[in-house]
């Protein structure tokens, strides 16, 4: 039989309580979660002290002052952890090793029972992110700019709301290439650092040579780091157009989600997994 696929919310309580006890699972691991953000605290802090080297020798890095480019790297350090979802490498060992069919006998919704597991990852990720930028902002303090507007504030937290969608639905597509690819794990990686590249995580898309700047701007990756870090410096004088096509690209990835985990479990039925 056919299994349904159930549209959230029907049962707002179920994915509360999940909320709720997966909050209480990652909190068993907050010792990993803080070695893993001082591990990346460092490595912000090794690019801090390089960029003010470059800029004590007089030179520059494109239209950027010493303290919109450490300011776009501590803002870096937040928006990786909260946006970018992996639970894609869950959702692949689900389907590998057959667990799934659990899932098609639930009454949850399969994308918003992982689209809950990985909110409630985030937000207790957020909290420890923004202790240690804070701790990082004290030392750097002379370099960190502030927005001048309060409204540039709001611009850049409604981003972050809107990437952390967007980076989810991207990151389930992935999973869901499950179904159809052996070497999925492969594939992964390598969209990974594609992502990664193209976001403006590992630079300021505006540094980059035109012709990757015009791939950039074709491509949804930048508004999971650019657009929002650029709107905090006020980089951005208008942002609804780019708000506008954000949330196109979040109704195209929600609309492709939704496609390919129905067509995933009629394959998946098929094959008797």
């Amino acid at each position: 039989m056919e299994a349904d696929v159930p549209h959230f919310p029907y049962d707002m309580k179920k994915y509360i309580t999940l909320f709720h006890i997966n909050w209480q699972n990652t909190l068993q691991y907050r010792f990993s979660l803080v070695i893993y953000i001082a591990g990346y605290s460092l490595y912000i802090w090794v690019l801090l002290y390089l960029w003010s080297a470059v800029y004590r020798e007089g030179q520059t890095v494109g239209n950027y002052t010493l303290s919109q480019l450490t300011t776009y790297y501590l803002l870096q350090l937040i928006i990786n952890s909260v946006i970018f979802s992996y639970i894609s490498w869950d959702v692949i060992d689900n389907i590998k090793n057959g667990n799934f069919s659990n899932f098609l006998i639930k009454p949850l919704d399969y994308f918003f029972y992982w689209f809950t597991v990985n909110l409630s990852g985030k937000i207790l990720e957020a909290l420890f992110v923004m202790m240690a930028v804070g701790l990082i902002s004290i030392v750097f303090w002379g370099y960190f700019a502030f927005p001048e507007r309060f409204i540039t504030l709001i611009y850049f937290l409604i981003s972050v709301i809107l990437g952390i969608v967007l980076a989810f639905e991207l990151d389930f597509c992935v999973g869901m290439i499950t179904f159809w690819l052996t070497q999925v794990r492969t594939f992964k990686y390598m969209l990974q650092t594609l992502i990664l590249f193209f976001a403006g995580a590992m630079l300021p898309l505006d540094l980059f040579p035109d012709i990757l700047i015009r791939i950039s701007d074709v491509l949804p990756f930048k508004y999971l780091v650019f657009f929002p870090a650029s709107l905090y410096l006020g980089k951005i004088d208008n942002p609804w157009p780019s708000f506008a096509a954000l949330l196109v690209w979040i109704l195209i990835f929600y609309g492709l989600a939704r496609i390919l985990l129905i067509r995933g479990i009629k394959r998946y039925e098929a094959v008797g997994a």
